[in-house]
């Protein structure tokens, strides 16, 4: 059984629904309200410490390691890009050639740094804090950051169909769950046509689910 904290307004949250959706793989979906203070709660920080979502709980009889943790009846794994690349597994998103699966963390490592950083700044600060006036200085900056992270993402697309060729891998998956939402963060997002030619494949993958957020 596998059992995912997360919350409807999170892209990080949403990549991890996605792959179960791509991948059909059947799991329980436990909200957490992220304005409401709930991942700051004394249950939720007994599941994870640091009070992020997603979170993802499995039953050891799903793993190869009960016999290392007999006091325990369940796994705990952070981290959406870990999240996810368990959850893919031996799928169609993992590339078996080792190049392309380094390329692949590569990009999954930027999504975090980069993309995630800046694109998910930006939304936050504009959809859910009304642009406060002690964010700014920070909005004006991560905004500047987004516009180059996106260009750099135009680039790539204009060039390929996925982000490491013909075929889609778990990359575009987390790169695709804040850059295909940069609008709510103020960006005008017509200026990137490949980056919407991209989402557009990403959202005809079978079994594709829209992010709600």
């Amino acid at each position: 059984m596998l059992t995912l904290y997360g919350n409807k307004l999170s892209g990080n949250s949403y990549k991890t629904q996605l792959v179960c959706a791509l991948l059909c793989i059947e799991h329980e979906w436990i909200e957490v309200d992220i304005l409401a203070g709930e991942t700051r709660q004394s249950d939720f920080l007994k599941i994870n410490p640091l009070g992020q979502v997603p979170v993802l709980k499995i039953d050891n009889e799903l793993t190869n390691d009960t016999h290392n943790n007999p006091s325990e009846t369940s796994t705990i794994l952070l981290e959406s890009n870990a999240i996810i690349r368990y959850l893919a597994h031996d799928s169609w998103l993992i590339p078996t050639d080792p190049i392309a699966y380094a390329q692949m963390w590569q990009w999954l490592i930027y999504e975090q740094t980069e993309v995630r950083f800046n694109l998910a700044s930006i939304r936050f600060i504009k959809k859910f804090q009304n642009m406060i006036a002690s964010r700014m200085d920070e909005y004006q900056q991560k905004f500047a950051q987004s516009q180059q992270v996106l260009s750099h993402l135009e680039a790539q697309f204009s060039e390929r169909d996925f982000i490491l060729g013909k075929q889609a891998s778990l990359a575009d998956i987390a790169l695709y769950a804040y850059s295909h939402k940069a609008d709510e963060g103020g960006i005008e997002i017509t200026n990137y046509p490949h980056l919407i030619t991209w989402f557009k494949r990403i959202e005809n993958l079978p079994n594709f689910i829209a992010f709600k957020g």
